[in-house]
């Protein structure tokens, strides 16, 4: 009788629907055991009996414990607020749609264990990474357009405006665990986004 490492397939086929229904189940099963035992819980055996799969599978989808992290992290999911072209609506939106995650989502947990364990663990580095990317990605954007609109000072880099606008809602998460108000979200943008109609053209930089 074939094993059920052999039923899995011993070459995982990418669309096959075996193939995303286990890679899902893995995936699940990481982000659970990351959330509730941290890094050290992520073993092949572990994350196996966790997703009902065998460990042969686990390994072949993934042969390291980084790639398995990387999968559980989802970082090509990761919610993003609808643009609708407007600056100031879609800044205020993301920021939203950024404390929603960490608030109601396994975004606030997974940040918190992460960055932790990063700091002590040089394998971890890469996949926390990884995560501010994709959790920054559209706020980084946004940023960009808005500094070539000549509404954002563009002598700032671009991942110190992220960590001033995104920093309150973390703060807000792990130190007081409550969400940021509504009107704290619009002082934030408004305060570094010029309205739309302010003339820039006498202001000069010196390098």
């Amino acid at each position: 009788m074939p094993s059920q490492d052999r039923r899995e397939s011993d070459d995982p086929v990418p669309g096959d629907r075996r193939v995303i229904r286990t890679r899902a189940l893995i995936g699940q099963a990481v982000q659970e055991l990351f959330i509730a035992e941290g890094w050290d819980a992520i073993t092949h055996q572990r994350v196996a009996d966790h997703a009902n799969v065998g460990r042969n599978t686990v390994y072949r989808h993934f042969p390291d414990r980084t790639s398995l992290l990387f999968h559980g992290g989802h970082f090509d999911e990761v919610h993003h607020a609808s643009l609708t072209g407007d600056l100031r609506t879609d800044l205020i939106n993301e920021l939203r749609t950024f404390r929603y995650e960490l608030h109601e989502g396994i975004v606030g947990n997974v940040i918190a264990a992460m960055c932790e364990r990063a700091d002590r663990d040089p394998e971890l580095r890469p996949v926390r990474d990884a995560l501010v990317a994709a959790g920054s990605k559209q706020t980084a954007d946004l940023i960009q357009a808005a500094m070539d609109a000549g509404r954002m000072d563009d002598s700032v880099p671009i991942h110190d405006l992220v960590a001033v606008l995104c920093g309150p809602l973390l703060y807000s998460r792990l130190c007081l665990a409550r969400p940021l108000d509504e009107d704290t979200i619009e002082q934030l943008v408004d305060t570094h986004l010029q309205p739309a109609d302010t003339d820039t053209s006498s202001q000069t930089t010196t390098k």
